[in-house]
């Protein structure tokens, strides 16, 4: 593999450059006018935010990055990812009093990565999930194996759940979805949540199903495949969606109210 990465730079110079949309089909009047983002500014994003604000990051590519990267004291790059967060204050297993001040879910696609960090911090980590074909970064199994009941049991004791590529849970045929397999079930029996990635608004990444709405995509995995939470692109989307299926207290009189009563109404209905 050749080329630049982000290890052959320090950070005063990652920090002249400026970030580009990567994608020439969204929209470009933002190229070139912010700097890179350090994880620590990220964090401190969240934590300066008029509400509470969950941060869900990524140990990406630890294999990689250890492997060019030396630090002090014989350190990995995961030992300075939780120094960051205990930096901040994250703490906390799920749904604990310290993780709800600060809600924080950690991810990787490395696997010895998450059990390695699981004597360090007892936040919540989710195991991501590539293609079934694919091999991992870190113990070279396939994602095949990775999703056997085995396996999955396996890692339950370092994780709270999954992140898979959706194909692997709903594989599509030409476009169209296929039938699911039973991977969320058996993850459920198992009381590991299910996360799958990634959401996205285009027509060119909505199967024909959805019928080019986002809404309906999100109606059937939450409601009929079931999963616990959506990776997205595009969270106002998500957010709007959640806001409008929320239901509203009877004793809210406003429009928005209204409209939303009516078009449960007509849901119940059958329109």
């Amino acid at each position: 593999m050749s080329g630049w990465f982000i290890v052959d730079f320090t950070l005063k110079e990652l920090k002249s450059l400026r970030v580009k949309q990567r994608y020439s089909f969204r929209d470009q009047q933002y190229n070139g006018k912010y700097q890179i983002i350090t994880f620590e500014e990220y964090i401190l994003i969240a934590l300066y935010a008029d509400r509470i604000v969950g941060i869900y990051p990524e140990i990406k590519n630890p294999v990689f990055i250890n492997q060019h990267v030396k630090w002090s004291n014989g350190k990995k790059f995961e030992d300075k990812f939780v120094e960051t967060l205990r930096k901040y204050g994250y703490k906390g297993e799920y749904m604990s009093e310290d993780w709800l001040k600060q809600p924080l879910f950690i991810q990787s696609f490395a696997p010895t990565s998450l059990i390695y960090i699981s004597n360090m911090t007892n936040s919540p980590k989710v195991f991501l999930i590539d293609d079934t074909k694919t091999p991992t970064q870190d113990t070279n199994q396939s994602y095949y194996e990775i999703t056997s009941n085995a396996y999955l049991a396996f890692i339950r004791n370092y994780v709270v759940g999954i992140g898979p590529w959706k194909d692997t849970i709903v594989p599509p045929k030409n476009n169209y979805l296929g039938q699911p397999t039973n991977l969320v079930a058996r993850a459920h029996a198992l009381n590991l949540q299910v996360h799958p990635y990634t959401f996205r608004n285009e027509n060119s990444y909505l199967h024909f199903n959805f019928h080019q709405d986002p809404y309906v995509e999100y109606e059937y995995w939450l409601n009929e495949i079931g999963v616990d939470g959506l990776f997205t692109d595009f969270t106002g989307s998500l957010h709007k969606y959640q806001e409008w299926t929320t239901p509203y207290s009877k004793k809210e009189k406003n429009a928005e109210a209204l409209l939303h009563e009516i078009a449960n109404k007509l849901k119940a209905d059958g329109y």
